[in-house]
């Protein structure tokens, strides 16, 4: 489905703002109040694309997939951080030290971008 270049034009609550604004200009005789209904009407269109309002119904979907794998991984960091802490309290309450936690060159570089030398550096 192919968008029209101005599909921007269709958001109500912009015209509703521009419209107030003409509608006070008139009462109040003051014209440059439209101005503000101009830039109140391009605030809506940032705002709702910052809110995914012009996503779509496909990219909606995504949007709500990309939520949910998010929580979902955020639940599985606290559940294995909640098991860590749990190891380390019954290695504690043994009277055995946990282990530490793994040096910065044990680490694996995700992106792929730091050196190996300068990771032994630090």
């Amino acid at each position: 489905m192919k968008r029209s270049p101005l599909f921007l034009f269709l958001n109500p609550y912009g015209w509703l703002i521009v419209v107030m604004s003409i509608i006070t200009a008139f009462i109040l005789s003051e014209w440059w109040i439209v101005l503000l209904g101009v830039i109140g009407y391009q605030f809506v269109l940032i705002v709702e694309m910052t809110w995914g309002g012009n996503l779509g119904s496909s990219g909606r979907v995504r949007l709500a997939r990309a939520e949910q794998e998010n929580r979902e991984l955020r639940a599985e960091q606290a559940r294995l951080l909640g098991a860590i802490r749990e190891r380390d309290d019954k290695l504690t309450a043994q009277g055995i030290a946990p282990p530490p936690p793994a040096p910065i060159a044990d680490l694996p570089d995700p992106a792929g971008m730091v050196d190996p030398q300068e990771k032994t550096q630090k």
